[in-house]
């Protein structure tokens, strides 16, 4: 059975084109900016095809939501195009999963334009957003989409920011050609624009989630050093580009800068706390550059930040962002990824938050500790698990699928799959899907029943990914478990109101 499977794959693989990997100069503008306008390589017919079908789905049975792909199957072949695998590959790795959620957006004519907002985490908008471009979004115009017809504008260079900048970070809307695509860092301000035309507007937005960090993935190589792109934010936020650059290509060195004076660092810490977050990252990223340096009044300036904010967390069921929440953690956000930029030598003050902070100090801590990735973590990760506050346990289940692989981290995150809130067990199983990306088969055989039960969650994300790790295990109790399942779940793409049988 499995030597079938694998032909199977093999043939697959043989379909699927070598990724057009982007160039430095667009790798530096995607870091920066926060998206790409790219064209695909597919044919006008293609996308002719696709914005037909799209029409006579929306105008007839409807999108199916996360169905979209089974009732439109051809988009697949953009999918496969090497252009949108190549944009993919260079921002999120060789390994990377295709998230379970898929949309159809329409934009009728003279519909109302949205508000800028922030997507959420298919949740309570409970996680710390990433800096690091974890999660992408790629969103699929099948028709030529110019400013009349109501493209998707972006603040440019907002996806650093909770705090709606609409003066650092201008609106640019993405005007686009037929088949073109905007890939955009997940947490990027984004919105519908105003269609003014008489025509349809439709984009398909698909979403990817990175699976493991560079360093344990093939890292991408450059013979450039990084450089500001010549197309850029006026809005300067060099240290967080240059930062991601350097995690891409599994670079961990520290920039080096001299000491800076006491008078500085004081004025840096105070920042910390200001109303304008571009300056508070700013402060946290140089503090964090300090603190990689060895200068201890940098670091226990941000470790301090972290408790920046007594008051509860709210569980309200609010989605995406706003901005209207943005204050409430700014200090300790900011504190956070600064300490991430800091490295190993923040892990003893980090620890000690997860553990003896506020819940909020102990949510962000958790997520930087994930983020540095270090196999010291494991022990408080896994007692976080089990905290009072479901935003740290939210931020452990994420953070422990960040470090190495081991027993007690399974056992962990496995027991966690029975959590009482669906977020903790979303990312318990993407942690595992996680490990299971790292070819740790012997190690993931005993997670097969508890991943073969939350095939059946009532979260479809997390039966997505449950279904996807079982599938990168692929031992014949894994696929046992996982094929019937697909057998009953399987949707018909010929099948809809007007053709029922």
């Amino acid at each position: 059975m499995l030597d079938k499977i694998s032909r199977l794959g093999n043939l697959i693989d043989q379909e699927v084109p070598t990724p057009m990997l982007l160039k430095d100069e667009r790798i530096r503008e995607f870091l920066a900016n926060g998206y790409l306008v790219l064209n695909s390589s597919l044919s006008n017919a293609y996308h002719a095809d696709m914005f037909a079908k799209i029409d006579r789905l929306e105008s007839g049975t409807g999108h199916w939501g996360n169905n979209l792909l089974p009732a439109i199957p051809q988009l697949e072949r953009f999918l496969k195009d090497p252009v949108v695998t190549g944009a993919l590959s260079s921002i999120l790795g060789s390994r990377y999963s295709f998230h379970a959620h898929r949309a159809l957006h329409n934009n009728h004519p003279g519909s109302e334009p949205q508000q800028m907002h922030k997507d959420d985490y298919w949740g309570y908008a409970r996680r710390v957003r990433n800096h690091r471009p974890w999660w992408v979004m790629v969103m699929y115009f099948p028709q030529a989409t110019p400013i009349d017809k109501g493209p998707t504008g972006v603040l440019q260079g907002s996806q650093f920011l909770s705090q709606l900048l609409p003066k650092y970070c201008p609106e640019v809307p993405a005007e686009c050609g037929s088949g073109s695509f905007l890939l955009i860092h997940y947490d990027i301000w984004h919105r519908k624009m105003l269609n003014s035309t008489e025509l349809e507007r439709y984009m398909v937005k698909f979403q990817f989630t990175r699976l493991l960090p560079p360093r344990l993935d093939i890292p991408r190589k450059s013979l450039a050093d990084w450089r500001r792109p010549r197309h850029r934010p006026a809005t300067d936020m060099n240290m967080i580009w240059k930062a991601n650059w350097d995690w891409l290509h599994a670079e961990q060195r520290q920039a080096h800068a001299g000491p800076a004076p006491e008078k500085t660092l004081i004025n840096w810490r105070d920042d910390l706390y200001s109303d304008d977050e571009v300056v508070a990252l700013r402060a946290a990223y140089k503090l964090g550059q300090q603190a990689g340096s060895g200068r201890r009044p940098a670091l226990q300036a941000l470790v301090h930040a972290l408790n920046s904010n007594e008051q509860p967390h709210s569980n309200l069921h609010f989605s995406g962002g706003d901005g209207s929440n943005w204050h409430e953690d700014v200090a300790a956000r900011s504190a956070a990824h600064g300490l991430v930029q800091a490295g190993a030598v923040a892990l003893p003050g980090l620890l000690r938050a997860a553990e003896d902070a506020n819940a909020r100090g102990r949510k962000h801590a958790v997520f930087a500790l994930g983020e540095i990735g270090h196999s010291r973590s494991q022990k408080t990760l896994i007692k976080s698990l089990q905290d009072p506050d479901v935003h740290v346990a939210i931020a452990a289940a994420e953070a422990l699928g960040l470090t190495p692989p081991t027993a007690v981290a399974v056992t962990a995150l496995v027991k966690a799959l029975q959590h009482p809130e669906a977020e903790v067990r979303f990312d318990a199983a993407l942690s595992l899907l996680r490990y299971a990306a790292q070819g740790q088969t012997k190690l993931l055989s005993c997670t097969v029943p508890a991943l073969a039960g939350a095939l059946y969650d009532n979260n479809r994300y997390v039966s997505a990914y449950a279904a996807e790790a079982l599938e990168r295990i692929g031992t014949p109790d894994a696929l046992a478990a996982l094929l019937p399942f697909l057998r009953t779940a399987r949707w018909c793409g010929h099948t809809d109101n007007s053709h029922p049988f």
